[in-house]
């Protein structure tokens, strides 16, 4: 058995299959903390229902390189496919690809972003939420994810998650943003050495732009 290290990677046939929306499960997340450890749970089960209740329906990914550039960016119903495969079973996602799957989010540093202090610059500003304050999570996430051969990846990035509360009280991942690769970024945004991110990946099986 053996398996590559690399830096935010996974592995995924993604389509523009329609969603169903999927039967609510019974959860505690009622404190941003109580989300994160649902979103720990999902991802080691690989527990596909679970992992969709805890995004919020504005739901965005987003990760940059090392000056800043996009390097991949999806909404919802881009992050349930990549991750669930669709519904129709046509088309495989993470959960279904990899058998075994550990996940450790170790939190570095938490603030609030005042609604007041994040205006939209322009119409559909995925920055701006000014009627709301949003819980920010930041720290360092690592996975290791093996298919049933014992071959896969092993990610070990810094990541920003952003939750809001709903309505109802319940907390939901409205952001998630990849840092570039730890440690290979010098002067001038060049890259130390090469690495391949999580964020590269979903981008080479399904393009920005692509629908």
């Amino acid at each position: 058995m053996y398996y590559w290290t690399v830096v935010a990677v996974v592995v995924v046939f993604v389509c523009s299959c329609e969603r169903s929306a999927l039967v609510e499960l019974r959860r505690d997340d009622s404190t941003p903390e109580q989300l994160m450890d649902k979103l720990a749970q999902a991802m080691r089960d690989r527990d596909k229902a679970l992992y969709e209740t805890l995004l919020d329906e504005d739901f965005w990914f987003s990760e940059t390189d090392c000056l800043g550039n996009s390097v991949f960016e999806n909404d919802l119903e881009t992050e349930l496919i990549i991750i669930a495969g669709s519904r129709d079973e046509s088309s495989k996602g993470l959960f279904d690809i990899f058998r075994d799957f550990s996940y450790d989010f170790e939190l570095i540093r938490r603030s609030r972003e005042l609604g007041a202090e994040y205006p939209e610059a322009f119409e559909g500003d995925p920055d701006g939420h000014p009627d709301e304050d949003w819980e920010v999570l930041y720290g360092r996430v690592q996975m290791l994810m093996l298919d049933e051969n014992g071959d896969g990846f092993r990610v070990d990035q810094f990541m920003t998650f952003k939750l809001r509360q709903d309505e109802e009280g319940h907390w939901r991942m409205v952001r998630w943003l990849d840092d570039p690769p730890g440690g290979l970024c010098v002067g001038a945004g060049k890259i130390l050495a090469e690495a391949v991110t999580w964020g590269q990946i979903k981008n080479s099986i399904f393009p920005i732009g692509s629908s």
